[in-house]
């Protein structure tokens, strides 16, 4: 697959899926950034391994509302990088001939390590601004 293809690819996977917010995971009086750190330390080994899977056999398999809503946003990552890969023109991002399982697993898992992950936090810290001070809403 070409970087574009596989985001198009990722892009439908995302598309059959529908997550939770991560506030549902909230503990009472806990910040958003801090459920995303919690919910996605619990679920990091058993969706990178659900990610391996999936590479090699283009099927999820069965997983828990906690794991479908961070996948969901591995997913968005991973759909955003691979397009920006696409839109490189001096060939620094070659695509990888018959590397499917490979591009996957490092969009979705290294790629999610970092910097993924510290960007999809700074995300829930800013939008947390936006309420204000008000420590009741997540």
């Amino acid at each position: 697959m070409t970087w574009r293809e596989l985001s198009n690819f990722l892009h439908l996977q995302r598309q059959g899926i529908e997550p939770r917010l991560v506030s549902d995971f909230a503990r009472i009086g806990e910040k958003r950034a801090d459920t995303f750190k919690r919910v996605e330390k619990a679920t990091r080994e058993s969706l990178d391994e659900a990610v391996r899977q999936f590479a090699k056999t283009k099927r999820w398999p069965a997983l828990s509302d906690k794991q479908v809503t961070m996948l969901y946003l591995r997913l968005s990552y991973g759909v955003d990088l691979a397009m920006a890969l696409s839109t490189c023109k001096t060939g620094l991002f070659p695509t990888l001939k018959n590397r499917d399982l490979q591009m996957i697993q490092w969009l979705l898992n290294q790629a999610w390590d970092y910097p993924g992950q510290a960007h999809t936090l700074r995300l829930y810290s800013e939008e947390r601004r936006t309420f204000g001070n008000d420590t009741m809403r997540n």
